[in-house]
Parts: C-alpha cells; structure tokens; sequence
C-alpha cells in the first residue's frame, strides 16, 4: 500500500470525522460516541503553532492521522501526542510511520526531550507499538476513566530522547 505522511489540511476532516466515529477508535480513547463535525475538527485542528498535525493518506483518502502537542513554560521540553489508523487500515504498518514522523520531528526540529501519553492498559496492540519505538511504561492510573460501563485503568509511557538521559 502506497502511503504518504504529510501535514493535516482542513480539507481532511471528512475523513478524520469518519475515523473518529469508528467504535475501534472510541473505545481506545477518550472520545464520546456522537460527537458533532464541529466538535471533531476543531479537536484535529492546531492549538499553538507549535503543534505537529500529520495525515496518512493512501488513495486520495486519509487513512490515519497523528498530532505532537508540546506543552509550555517549564515543560516545554516536553510533549504529549495522539495517533488514529482507520480500522480497515490497521496491521499496515500506518501507525509506525506516523509515530516515527511525530519522534523524528520531536527529536530532530524541535528539540523535545520527552513525549508522554496514557494508553488502556488493555490495548495492547498500542502498547507494543509504543515500547517499538522506546517508550516505557512510568506508571499505571487505576480507574482513571470510564469506559463501556466500567472504570478503565491507564499506563502512563513516555520517551526520553536522548535515552541515556542522566
């Protein structure tokens, strides 16, 4: 499959909104079933314009999306991220290409020592995405969200660049 990473476009939120909706995504995050188009592309859209918003597209269609969100002040070395792969893509290899886009740009252009993020301690296909590319499991938040009717535990990862850090 032919894919190519590039920068978000507006003209993209069609596809975004549709991969948003998808039961796969909702349920490996924190988005709420029935949210408006609205909602959702301005939940795509940049915050600051630091902020590093990808698109995966095959076959002039957005097949995934990726963002890198760095934080301020003291914590400006640091950033958090997110990834989304429709379902009829996953297993393709889409999420990893992303993820090395936001870690090679973290890395390399805008100088950020640590991305952080919680996964479902139960999503472990995310999981072994993650440790693939040196993050690593801080620690765990028992009951930190409600999710399907019960409350879901969280691991916190992050990636410290570079590794050895002192």
């Amino acid at each position: 499959m032919d894919v190519t990473i590039r920068a978000m476009r507006e003209a993209d939120a069609p596809d975004l909104f549709e991969i948003y909706n998808q039961p796969a995504f909702r349920f490996g995050t924190l988005a709420l079933p029935y949210e408006s188009f609205e909602a959702v592309k301005k939940w795509a859209e940049p915050r600051s314009p630091r902020d590093l918003h990808l698109a995966a597209e095959a076959n002039d269609r957005v097949v995934g999306a990726a963002a890198l969100r760095p934080f301020y002040g003291r914590r400006a070395h640091a950033a958090e991220f997110w990834i989304a792969v429709h379902e009829d893509f996953a297993g393709n290899g889409i999420g990893s290409r992303l993820l090395a886009a936001v870690i090679d740009t973290a890395d390399n252009w805008i100088n950020i020592q640590r991305i952080e993020m919680t996964v479902f301690t139960d999503n472990t296909r995310a999981i072994a995405l993650y440790e693939k590319f040196g993050f690593v499991i801080e620690g765990t938040h028992r009951a930190a969200t409600f999710r399907n009717g019960r409350f879901a535990d969280v691991h916190c990862m992050a990636r410290l660049h570079p590794p050895a850090w002192p």
